[in-house]
């Protein structure tokens, strides 16, 4: 089980277990005023369950919809919807399903955002478990091209789509999103200020607008955590040390 604020979400059987990527794009991604959300490979709906809490906040019922080729993950994004204490059940729709499918059965569903920590390794080794390989790795599950596809088909036309990458495959990503979709803001993540950007996050539309950037540091030269690190997860989890 693991514990946030206020929440609690269990991800023992999920293909990817719930770390730092899935809650920093989300807690950096603004959620509201969107009615309508996908969260593409949901896993047990880490990205999903933070992104409701900010709903929360306005909407009493969000539709919340995630897909995940995973059947256990699936499983797991359901129950955890059953024990979910800020919005009602109904407002959850998981299913296993590709996105490539899921486009295909409903083509007719627009999603103000859709939001995703996608198989995002396609060039290195792949592991043993297949669990794995899904989760976390893009060849023969869901190529980018695959995955820009599906947003351009699903996404309403003020929608946004935000994803997070490591800065090599964000390359990648952003070659092949031109004229199509539009980077209105890009936040590069350090592991410390003193070492490379490691992961992008990046926020889509379908009109060119001016890019913001944004840099963010999880932690200082003593490898404790950066108080901009610590506000911007502040929402979601207990990190603060109290004096």
């Amino acid at each position: 089980m693991f514990h946030f604020k206020q929440f609690d979400l269990e991800h023992e059987h999920s293909t990817l277990k719930i770390g730092t990527d899935a809650v920093l794009l989300a807690a950096l991604t603004q959620a509201l005023p969107a009615q309508k959300v996908l969260d593409i490979g949901c896993g047990c709906g880490v990205i999903a369950f933070c992104i409701a809490q900010q709903l929360s906040k306005s909407q009493p019922f969000p539709e919340v919809f995630g897909i995940d080729v995973d059947e256990a993950s699936v499983r797991e994004a359901q129950e955890n919807a059953t024990r979910f204490p800020l919005l009602p059940e109904s407002c959850f729709h998981f299913e296993q399903i590709s996105l490539q499918d899921f486009v295909n059965q409903c083509d007719s569903l627009k999603f103000d955002l859709i939001i995703s920590n996608p198989p995002f390794f396609h060039n290195d080794l792949k592991p043993q478990d297949k669990s794995k390989l899904q989760s976390k790795h893009g060849d023969g599950q869901l190529s980018f091209q695959e995955l820009i596809d599906g947003v351009d088909a699903l996404l309403a036309p003020q929608g946004r789509f935000a994803i997070i990458l490591p800065s090599i495959e964000d390359v990648e990503f952003q070659k092949l999103t031109k004229d199509r979709l539009f980077c209105q803001k890009a936040i590069y993540i350090r592991p410390t200020a003193a070492k490379p950007v490691y992961r992008v996050i990046r926020e889509y539309t379908r009109t060119p607008q001016p890019e913001l950037e944004k840099h963010l540091s999880i932690r200082d030269a003593n490898l404790q955590y950066t108080n901009e690190y610590l506000e911007v997860v502040e929402p979601y989890l207990m990190l603060r040390v109290s004096s």
